[in-house]
């Protein structure tokens, strides 16, 4: 910065010094002028020739004037080219730092997903494993879950739901189920009527699936379907209270699903029913227990055939 100020300050002094110069020349050859044609003019006094000379002299300063200040905004132009080249070249390299950051987010954001779906893969691993260890203590649960998601699958296609949503049934309905492994055995295989302390045990089964499902991150319409599958219609199921609409449409079908094939399937505390009859039950229960629409759908797929007792065709 002190070595641009003494190079301006040099480049002033020389201006200065080549403008007197150039003043002294002008004045030099007016001087000559009038002194050489002065006697061939017809100039009466000195007076005259002393005008003359003045207004010879002013425009040669004039002249020299302006041309400095040509060329000096001529320089003040360059330096301002100079300027906006090095304003660009900065500009061009803060882009490209800004390019290079840019991809390394990208690169450190795929890694991300990647370990992301990798360490919900295990997660899932670890959860199915977990549904077989249920499945060894009370086998009815893992079977139970696979054939209420081939169900809740085609009522929710019957109902024309988008295919995300359908995917969140196909892909975390077998799993709806695994609170239970939070139920001691002596409750779980409990042949007779539960105690009421041992009903509300049962009931913590659907908010704590939600909590084991939770850390994989499954989406909101996932996390609602396992905690509100044993809501009613009438808003009088667990664990949250909710009624008709506000119930989540997940899980309403879910629990349609689900309670269609607990009545079709044998049980220590109950027999099997036969389709119809589980119909007829379940058609007597919409607008208290059940949405009716559900319901309804699948009414009509029991009676076109395309649900058997032990699930889908």
């Amino acid at each position: 910065m002190i070595r641009s100020f003494i190079h301006d300050t040099d480049n002033r002094r020389k201006e200065i010094v080549w403008l007197a110069l150039a003043l002294l020349a002008a004045l030099g050859l007016a001087l000559f002028l009038v002194l050489y044609f002065g006697q061939q003019l017809p100039l009466r006094t000195w007076d005259d020739a002393v005008m003359v000379s003045g207004l010879v002299v002013f425009l040669g300063c004039a002249i020299v004037y302006f041309a400095a200040k040509e060329r000096e905004q001529r320089q003040l132009n360059q330096s301002l080219v100079e300027s906006l080249r090095g304003a660009v070249w900065q500009l061009n390299q803060r882009v490209a730092a800004l390019d290079d950051v840019t991809r390394t987010n990208d690169e450190l954001s795929d890694a991300l997903g990647r370990a992301q779906a990798e360490l919900n893969e295990s997660y899932l691993a670890a959860l199915r494993a977990l549904m077989k260890t249920l499945d060894a203590r009370d086998g009815y649960t893992a079977l139970h879950g696979d054939q209420v998601t081939s169900i809740a699958r085609v009522i929710a296609e019957r109902m024309g739901l988008e295919l995300p949503l359908v995917e969140v049934i196909k892909s975390f309905g077998p799993l709806h189920d695994i609170g239970k492994i939070g139920i001691p055995d002596d409750v779980l295989h409990k042949p007779g009527p539960l105690e009421l302390t041992e009903v509300a045990l049962c009931q913590q089964h659907a908010a704590l699936g939600e909590t084991i499902i939770a850390p994989l991150r499954p989406g909101d319409h996932a996390l609602a379907m396992f905690r509100s599958h044993h809501e009613r219609w009438d808003g009088q199921g667990y664990p949250d209270g909710l009624a008709g609409t506000n119930i989540p449409l997940l899980a309403r079908i879910l629990c349609v699903a689900d309670s269609y094939h607990a009545m079709i399937s044998q049980r220590p505390y109950q027999a099997a029913r036969n389709d119809a009859q589980a119909v007829r039950e379940m058609i007597a229960n919409a607008g208290t227990q059940f949405d009716p629409d559900v319901v309804g759908v699948l009414a009509g797929l029991v009676c076109e055939g395309v649900l058997e007792p032990q699930g889908v065709r």
